[in-house]
């Protein structure tokens, strides 16, 4: 009969105590390098991409191969020169007139761009100055600027927004003359 200390070197060593072993075959696909571990990273984002775009974003999505506007900008290769036709410009349907009519402020705010909101500060600015008002022309609506324009407004019995409209800087320039 062989003693315990045989016994105990023959059998498999268990790991110890609070660690645990991995699956061989994660063991086999472990990376080996620093290399190895960034391709293994590399890998796994882009198919983390591609899952989240084909499987977790709802919604249209176009497909330029079967988009219509995509298709037409394409050209056939032809031999002659084909004729050159003018675009027509778009015709307004009745709804947008309708749209265009309406006085809704806030369309009206997202269609006026920065460098007009700064042109119409400016020539009311220049306009409050020629009526008098202690205002420097600099394309800004400061603090003097808004303190004219109430003046001006109650003056004139107009509603006191401080807020320049073209509307408002034709009647401050109606005002100066």
């Amino acid at each position: 009969m062989p003693n315990v200390a045989d016994r105990i070197r023959a059998a498999p060593k268990a790991p110890a105590r609070g660690r645990l072993r991995a699956p061989a075959f994660i063991v086999a696909l472990a990376p080996k390098s620093k290399r190895g571990f960034a391709g293994a990273a590399l890998v796994a984002l882009m198919i983390g991409i591609v899952v989240n775009a084909l499987a977790l974003q709802h919604g249209r999505r176009i497909e330029p191969a079967l988009d219509p506007v995509a298709l037409a900008s394409v050209k056939p290769a032809a031999s002659a020169p084909a004729p050159v036709v003018a675009p027509t410009p778009p015709q307004p349907s009745p709804a947008a007139a309708r749209v265009e009519k309406s006085e809704d402020p806030i369309a009206a705010l997202l269609r006026t761009s920065s460098a007009d909101k700064r042109k119409l500060t400016l020539s009311a600015q220049r306009a409050l100055s020629k009526l008098g008002f202690d205002v420097k022309p600099t394309g800004a609506l400061d603090a003097d600027t808004k303190s004219a324009l109430s003046v001006f407004e109650k003056k004139h019995k107009l509603p006191v927004t401080s807020e320049i409209t073209p509307k408002l800087v034709k009647t401050i320039n109606a005002a100066d003359e």
